[in-house]
């Protein structure tokens, strides 16, 4: 596809779905419920003790390391030229990954002197039996024969296709990096979830009674409760330690997991109007 800076066309729409067709509402909805369900899954773990923060958040870190190899690997048997995306200049990357380091760094170091998770995290850097006894190689060898799997089937179809070269597993590296950005601010996305889908509701329903947003007191009213009831919330969360860490910290996975399995949508979208 076209360079990120770029505004995305319908050819590279066109290019994205020859790789990744349209799976309609029945494939779509499954995609969706996949993530919920796995997302679901992970959070019953960590409340139940089952898995601890620190576990999750290196997890996390871990496949995107992983899936970011595998994807740097099998870029390395495509010529250049091919690649759906040229690769920024040196400098853009190195400034790009330094300011991840340091915001990785900071938010989660913060996050694990609050749910005490210090000693967790250090254990895993210190020791690979740390990593099987809290059972982590598990759901990394899920990761890794997927991404495996992925990678040879992104290799046959440009084989057979031709340029341009898309890779699957760039998408799944994509959601762990966003997991792990929005993961930062775990408080966070509960607030934006409720504040924005709530105004978001109260401006459909007043178009609905044919009032405008802007002009009316309920509305404003409204707005102002839900903005509270967002605060609230986070409030609430962070009055419960770990448990609402846990929520917000898999709200933050599942929103970037979803923003990536919805990217077919919005290509399809493209194909059909243009940008």
């Amino acid at each position: 596809m076209a360079d990120a800076s770029e505004t995305l066309t319908r050819e590279d729409a066109l290019g994205y779905l020859r790789r990744f067709p349209e799976q309609g509402i029945f494939g779509t909805a499954t995609s969706f419920a996949s993530v919920l369900a796995g997302n679901a899954v992970v959070l019953h773990f960590v409340l139940d003790g089952r898995l601890r923060a620190a576990h999750l958040i290196a997890l996390v870190m871990a496949e995107t390391v992983l899936l970011t190899l595998i994807a740097w690997a099998q870029h390395r048997f495509v010529p250049q030229r091919d690649w759906s995306e040229q690769p920024k200049p040196l400098r853009e990357r190195v400034g790009v990954f330094a300011f991840l380091l340091v915001w990785l760094a900071g938010a989660y170091g913060i996050t694990l002197v609050m749910l005490d998770g210090v000693a967790d995290f250090v254990a895993l850097l210190r020791s690979q039996r740390a990593w099987i006894d809290a059972g982590l190689h598990w759901p990394l060898l899920v990761t890794l024969v997927p991404g495996l799997a992925h990678a040879f089937g992104d290799d046959a179809h440009y084989r057979r296709h031709g340029a341009p070269f898309l890779s699957t597993v760039t998408h799944d590296a994509i959601a762990r990096y966003l997991t792990l950005i929005f993961g930062g601010i775990p408080f966070a996305m509960p607030f934006f979830v409720v504040v924005i889908g709530g105004f978001k509701a109260v401006e459909f329903l007043l178009r609905r009674a044919r009032v405008a947003p802007g002009q009316s007191a309920l509305g404003a009213l409204a707005m102002i409760a839900i903005g509270y009831g967002g605060f609230a919330l986070v409030g609430l969360l962070i009055a419960n330690g770990v448990a609402g860490w846990a929520i917000g910290y898999i709200l933050a996975k599942l929103t970037a997991e979803l923003m990536v399995a919805a990217i077919p949508l919005v290509m399809a979208k493209v194909a059909r109007d243009g940008p």
